[in-house]
């Protein structure tokens, strides 16, 4: 799915000079088109109560736009006497409506707001609609803190098996564990993202699945709500979820702190649920129109399975943890995705003897996957203990001389079996990155996705059914050219460049890399770019050995 930048802009709304409302008598309705029928005449019969009918149909007989603005309308100027309770909007619009009391949806958990009604429920069949469409809204969100704790409790099962397999260490001081911090920075930056993959997933899903072709309206009503969720879901979650200077961790193990974590997502999600059923601010109303307007809620299914919106969020959460874990841990280096011109089928023999001496043997098992046809592999650089040049006529390690392989597996691949951290496999976190490093014109650093890109070209299906392979979800460098991690390795440095260890040598050494310029060098490693060898740029994964470049790997 192609994702450009997004940039966040929800149309503001005119708010119209209008008198105090008074709970007692409704505002009197405005003039009518003589063609057609006002919201407040219209009755519960015909399209309106045909549950077959399309949700747009529905609203548009029932006037339901026009007596959306006037809610909000009338909520903004809305005020109390001395002798009446103070309403929340979900409450003032049932009452507006003459809907049932109670209807207070700020609430999380199983209230009346949680329910349908019938047309009948409600003095008007717009009210019907808006309030139904009010109740999908709550649903979602109220499926959506279930599947948090059914999450948390399968990912608390197997963390210890996690950390083990991973080689997290159990934390030394948790009042200031940096695990904990690790997990609080990737639930903070996947909560605004889940809203609007679970959002796509749950409602815009089904609203393909209603209409033969989703209108341009519904679209970018979409979008809006989408790019509301993101922003102001980081927005809220910055107070539950980002680690302060001094971040109190749960005392205990690994599953206890996660625990801890999980806690604070829920309680971000309870906080956002106060937010957006509390529209103060003109964002929060473009939100809720845009969620509601023409009848968008009513094509979101009856029933939301929280179970496997569970297994979704597993699915978001894992790849990032995953990828945060192999890239802070004090053990590695620069973890990198190598991509090689070795197909899927290559015997092991090849295989393996084509990296020697840069990969052990044993690590090509466990690092390599197959996509798209080729062979790539997850895999680090040492820092220390290896002996490498880019003199000629060879640039393989001298392996009298170094302790080590250059290059290395990386920790708890032979664990992503596909069935295990929400089902998470190898080739999941190699697709995200490749197809980030296509999306950004075959360079690291170059892409960031926009999770509300529901255009026909945004390849809506994958968003839709595998967001955790989307392009650019996982970050990780990519490289494609021995010859490159080598260059950076002897002449880089992961602080100056971003794009370690594949970052162009013209970069690493702007001046040409004269066979008899350099030394030996032992170094550490950072993240991504790639496009070049020294005798022929743009081409992928060459080796090079004795004179310039041997078999494409």
């Amino acid at each position: 799915m192609r994702f450009s930048s997004v940039f966040f802009s929800l149309c503001s709304v005119t708010a119209a000079a209008a008198q105090a409302v008074s709970l007692t008598t409704p505002p009197a309705a405005p003039p009518v088109p003589a063609h057609k029928v006002g919201w407040r005449a219209a009755s519960c019969s015909g399209v309106i109560v045909d549950a077959k009918a399309l949700p747009d149909k529905r609203w548009e007989a029932a006037g339901a736009s026009e007596a959306l603005e006037e809610v909000f309308q009338a909520w903004r100027n809305y005020t109390t006497g001395p002798d009446e309770v103070k309403f929340e909007f979900s409450q003032f619009v049932s009452w507006y409506f003459g809907g049932p009391e109670a209807w207070r949806c700020s609430e999380i958990f199983d209230v009346p707001c949680s329910t349908s009604l019938t047309c009948e429920a409600t003095q008007y069949p717009a009210g019907h609609l808006i309030l139904n469409s009010f109740s999908k809204l709550h649903q979602f969100h109220h499926r959506y803190f279930e599947a948090l704790g059914l999450a948390q409790a399968d990912i608390q099962s197997e963390i210890d098996f996690f950390s083990e397999s991973f080689s997290l260490p159990p934390p030394e001081d948790p009042s200031k564990d940096a695990n904990k911090r690790l997990m609080l920075n990737v639930a903070y930056g996947l909560f605004g993202v889940s809203q609007a993959f679970l959002s796509n997933f749950v409602i815009f899903s089904s609203a393909a699945a209603t209409t033969s072709a989703i209108s341009q309206v519904w679209r970018s009503q979409i979008m809006s709500t989408l790019s509301y969720s993101v922003f102001t879901g980081w927005a809220v979650a910055k107070d539950y979820l980002l680690p302060g200077k001094d971040s109190k961790a749960q005392y205990g193990s690994l599953s206890a702190m996660m625990g801890d974590v999980f806690d604070s997502w829920k309680a971000t999600q309870v906080a956002y649920v106060e937010t957006i059923f509390n529209p103060n601010d003109t964002a929060t109303e473009d939100f809720i129109r845009s969620a509601l307007d023409n009848g968008l809620m009513g094509a979101a299914p009856d029933e939301m399975n929280a179970f496997e919106m569970s297994k979704r969020l597993q699915k978001l959460f894992y790849p990032r943890f995953i990828a945060a874990v192999w890239q802070t841990r004090r053990w590695t280096k620069k973890p990198f995705v190598l991509k090689t011109n070795l197909p899927c089928n290559t015997e092991k023999g090849q295989r393996d003897s084509t990296l020697w001496p840069f990969l052990k043997d044993d690590d090509h098992a466990r690092a390599s996957t197959c996509y798209k046809g080729a062979l790539f592999y997850l895999i680090d650089v040492r820092g220390s203990g290896v002996k490498l040049t880019t003199k000629y006529p060879s640039i393989r390690p001298d392996i009298f001389k170094s302790k080590h392989w250059p290059l290395m597996a990386l920790y708890g691949l032979e664990t992503m079996d596909g069935v295990r951290y929400g089902g998470i496999t190898k080739e999941d976190i190699v697709a995200s990155v490749y197809e980030g490093w296509v999306e950004g014109g075959h360079q690291n650093n170059n892409f960031n996705p926009n999770y509300t890109d529901i255009s026909p070209q945004g390849n809506l299906d994958l968003w839709l059914q595998q967001g955790h392979r989307s392009p650019g979800f996982v970050n990780m460098t990519l490289c494609q050219n021995l010859y490159t991690i080598v260059g950076n390795i002897v002449h880089g440095n992961p602080e100056n460049h971003t794009s370690y260890p594949c970052e162009s040598l013209s970069v690493i050494k702007p001046t040409n890399l004269d066979p008899q310029s350099d030394s030996d060098a032992e170094k550490e490693t950072p993240a991504d770019t790639d496009k070049e060898t020294p005798a022929d740029a743009d081409k992928e994964t060459p080796d090079v050995d004795n004179g310039r470049q041997m078999t494409p790997i």
